[in-house]
């Protein structure tokens, strides 16, 4: 239980905050659900600053989700280019395809029906009520586990340390009425400017009601959460340079494929990185021939 007083203070503070510091990301005042969505999704693991990028490029080129359905599958990847992580792109691929064919062209405004849709996790669907639909849904990612894990439960690493359904809980608790569209990216660009993973104390507006500040001030300080493998070698590595070599080149073959990676003695490793692209719908292998995407209706001479 959160006393009513606190509540009031935090959202205060954090709203008086934004005011000052709201970024003008297009998505958050279009009132476009498809865009919210594309931010979204874009957002996951990656920092705002490519986000935009990112969102942009897309934008210009599927501006629409029905335009964005009619797109192959390889050119929805090339656009999304190395943003990392495409199974993201395949995914808004296949959602639109889904709102073509059981929402008539637009994303559904039922949370459930958003939902089943891929890609579409509980953020993503937060993120498309509050700015595409205007309604209160409160969104919860990392910035936001570490803000409220912080500041209402004294943990200096949330992310490891505060229950997910206890986050969920206080997030919900802490919404204003009406005030989605400025509450959830007060909490999240909070979290990325202020509330860091080494938190800026000394420029906080949530000082005073923050139940980990004490600790911090006594000098312990907040155990990384556990970092990604090495880059270098890495399965990713290769998965990223298998894509890039596709996207530049179009339809090759895989002893072409091979001879551009030069993977010494990683070659079957690399041919299984390959067929588990294709698995993702990223890629496609037909006997000696590979490409991006989807396979052509027909094997032509390209």
């Amino acid at each position: 239980m959160v006393p009513p007083a606190r509540v009031r203070a935090i959202r205060t503070s954090l709203l008086r905050w934004y005011d000052a510091h709201e970024q003008p990301f297009p998505w958050r005042s279009a009132r476009d659900p498809y865009a919210a969505m594309v931010a979204a999704v874009a957002a996951q693991q990656t920092q705002m600053a490519r986000v935009l990028e990112i969102y942009d490029r897309w934008m210009a080129a599927f501006p629409t989700l029905p335009v964005l359905a009619q797109a192959g599958r390889d050119e929805v990847l090339r656009v999304w280019g190395r943003a990392g992580y495409p199974q993201r792109a395949a995914y808004l691929h296949q959602a639109a395809q889904h709102c073509v064919e059981e929402h008539g062209g637009a994303l559904p405004p039922d949370p459930e029906a958003l939902l089943a849709l891929p890609g579409v996790g509980p953020f993503t669907a937060a993120i498309i009520r509050t700015f595409g639909f205007g309604e209160d849904a409160a969104a919860v990612d990392t910035n936001v586990v570490r803000v409220i894990g912080r500041v209402l439960f004294g943990d200096l690493q949330p992310a490891r340390e505060t229950p997910a359904a206890a986050v969920g809980a206080m997030a919900e608790r802490l919404l204003p009425p009406g005030e989605a569209a400025r509450w959830n990216p007060a909490l999240m660009d909070y979290g990325a400017l202020v509330c860091l993973p080494r938190p800026r104390c000394q420029a906080c507006v949530l000082a005073s009601v923050c139940a980990a500040r004490p600790r911090f001030q006594a000098g312990e300080t907040a155990e990384p959460v556990r970092a990604q493998g090495a880059w270098e070698g890495s399965d990713r590595q290769w998965r990223g340079r298998i894509m890039a070599h596709l996207r530049q080149r179009g339809p090759t073959t895989v002893s072409a494929l091979m001879r551009h990676l030069r993977p010494g003695q990683e070659r079957a490793r690399v041919r299984g990185l390959l067929d588990g692209l294709q698995r993702d719908g990223l890629a496609w292998v037909r006997g000696a021939r590979c490409g991006l995407g989807d396979p052509p209706a027909e094997d032509g001479p390209g």
